[in-house]
């Protein structure tokens, strides 16, 4: 199996910081990612199975909100998300928005019950999710997001949610994302803090509390997500954590993470970055 000897985005010296993963850290942007390099079979079994099979923890994504979006219930895609959507889609401005990972049609749903005038297009690797997101008369591709390439449209905003940890060729992505967004254009995005591992301080060696790879590939945090978007064609780049730790009244963990956050001493579990295209390059 193939391995990347350097940083898979800025070529720099790469150091192992998860031997039991095999995750390295670039020594120039910081960014952690596993070394390595999967199959796009692989990919779309992983995919598979995640969203398709019955006993999956992402059942929720792939039949409690599909039924809920075919019931024509309301639409909840979280405080966080609405915000920025409110902010950079929502806002009689943008008129184009390329969803990569755009699952069931969630969030496609979504803009057009708020803004039915703007064009929607969405990508998605996994078979029977682009299925279901059909049945709902979505305008979407069943593919990886290297289809960006043969899309011949520019957007506004291009959004991913939960997807880029996904992506094994995050430069080839960054790359496109900038071809395919007009000037002045947005990327929004929310991907999983790799920095929560630090609410617990007596952890096992090697613990990432997130998904394994090959689910999860790249590992970010409020410092290195900055910092890989910058070095390749954005700007105004701005990345902030979710303070509070998701509402479990049941857990008696929330109680301690709760009070911890309210003082700054929690390190929450996702991250939300909004950045802007630069005008060096179309």
């Amino acid at each position: 199996m193939a391995h990347y000897n350097t940083c898979k985005v800025c070529e720099s010296n790469i150091k192992i910081v998860n031997e039991k993963y095999n995750l390295g850290q670039c020594d120039n942007c910081k960014l952690i990612f596993c070394l390595t390099i999967f199959s796009q079979d692989e990919f779309i079994k992983v995919y598979d199975e995640l969203y398709n099979k019955a006993d999956t923890h992402y059942k929720y994504h792939s039949v409690v909100e599909y039924n809920r979006l075919l019931e024509n219930k309301k639409i909840k895609v979280g405080f966080h998300r609405a915000k920025l959507l409110k902010k950079y889609v929502l806002n009689n401005q943008c008129k184009s928005v390329l969803e990569i990972g755009s699952g069931v049609g969630l969030i496609g749903s979504y803009i057009r019950k708020h803004d039915d005038r703007i064009n929607y297009l969405g990508i998605e690797i996994d078979k029977e999710s682009f299925d279901k997101s059909q049945t709902l008369g979505l305008n979407t591709i069943n593919d990886d997001f290297k289809a960006m390439e043969k899309i011949k449209e520019s957007f506004d905003v291009i959004m991913l949610w939960e997807v880029l940890e996904h992506l094994q060729d995050l430069k080839v992505f960054i790359d496109l994302a900038n071809k395919r967004l007009n000037k002045n254009g947005k990327i929004i995005l929310s991907v999983p803090n790799y920095d929560k591992i630090y609410n617990y301080p007596n952890r096992k060696k090697d613990v990432i509390f997130q998904d394994l790879p090959p689910i999860h590939l790249n590992f970010f945090t409020k410092e290195n997500i900055v910092t890989v978007f910058e070095f390749n064609h954005f700007k105004d780049c701005i990345a902030t954590v979710k303070k509070f730790p998701y509402i479990n009244l049941k857990r008696i963990g929330f109680y301690t993470e709760f009070i911890k956050a309210l003082f700054n001493k929690y390190n929450g579990s996702t991250l939300y970055f909004i950045g802007s295209k630069k005008d060096d390059l179309k």
